[in-house]
């Protein structure tokens, strides 16, 4: 993209052997701790939901609930809600599982209301793929007014969790002028087409698309609706991406386009890993590689911004 103000990247090693076997490692202790973690942890219930989208697709939910009292999260009864936007392909089952970097039960356990829920055209849910756009934004922007709805749920407090690709329909969705969000969090999500398919080497998400076609494109690239966004964003990126180790330049895309519409008065702040909100570091602070890490900043941030109002 030639707007974009960093140059191309150069062509990534593949990591080495040493690196691997350092994260299978890092990945067997991940689950470890958060297995005790669990254990150790407030009970929490899953409640099943039926939702309908605006073109009528039935939708597959799960609402995970903290089965305790959090006067610190709820002082008038209410408890701030979350919705979980899973990745490329996924279906919200992987926020019942330790695939995810965080799980809806960890989201929970902060005092938290979390839905997990399968787009169109994946998991339980009806429709077809959508790869995150006008589709699943709707299917995102569903989830925010059932939630908003909710007797237990503080609607001045929802927000919304982005995982990888999860970024187009999330941002998409709350960039809506009919959804009303507190807050976008997004971990390493690719900013657009160009990263999506990794410079045309991975096509799935194009679904038979070329690069240049606008129109399927345009909807699905989460750089493009920051302007539109009217709730705080944060990012979170770690040096090595999860997905395309190395790759950073959707996080600088991403906080470029933060950084214009902040100094446009559209976007109230941004912020990326613990930098302070609205800096725009020309060498960010990426975070340490690795699912502890991932899970240590999404909780350390959920915290914050689920308590604030």
């Amino acid at each position: 993209m030639s707007d974009q103000p960093e140059a191309g990247p150069a062509p990534r090693p593949r990591p080495s052997r040493a690196y691997r076997l350092a994260m299978a490692a890092e990945r067997r202790v991940a689950k470890a701790t958060r297995l005790a973690a669990a254990s150790r942890g407030e009970a929490v219930s899953k409640e099943e939901v039926k939702l309908r989208s605006t073109v009528g697709y039935q939708l597959h939910a799960v609402v995970h609930r903290p089965t305790g009292g959090h006067p610190e999260t709820a002082p008038e009864g209410r408890l701030p809600a979350v919705v979980l936007c899973p990745g490329i392909d996924d279906d919200g089952s992987v926020f019942d599982s330790l695939l995810a970097p965080i799980s809806a039960d960890e989201v929970a356990r902060l005092g938290c209301v979390a839905l997990r829920f399968d787009p169109a055209g994946r998991g339980r849910s009806w429709g077809e793929e959508d790869y995150g756009g006008p589709e699943h934004q709707d299917d995102v922007a569903t989830c925010v007014r059932y939630l908003a709805g909710r007797a237990d749920v503080d609607p001045r407090r929802i927000g919304i969790l982005c995982i990888s690709l999860g970024v187009g329909m999330g941002v998409g969705a709350a960039a809506r002028p009919d959804v009303d969000v507190a807050w976008v969090l997004d971990w390493e999500g690719p900013c657009d087409r160009e990263i999506i398919t990794a410079g045309g080497a991975r096509m799935a998400p194009a679904a038979g698309h070329t690069l240049d076609d606008d129109v399927y494109w345009l909807p699905r690239e989460a750089v493009r609706h920051l302007g539109r966004l009217r709730c705080p964003y944060v990012r979170l990126q770690a040096e090595r991406d999860h997905a395309q180790p190395g790759e950073t330049r959707h996080a600088t895309r991403m906080l470029h386009a933060a950084a214009a519409a902040q100094a446009a008065g559209t976007l109230p702040w941004f912020q990326v890993n613990y930098h302070p909100r609205n800096e725009l570091p020309p060498r960010p602070e990426w975070l340490r590689p690795g699912t502890l890490a991932a899970r240590r900043a999404l909780l350390r941030k959920l915290r914050v911004l689920t308590a604030e109002r």
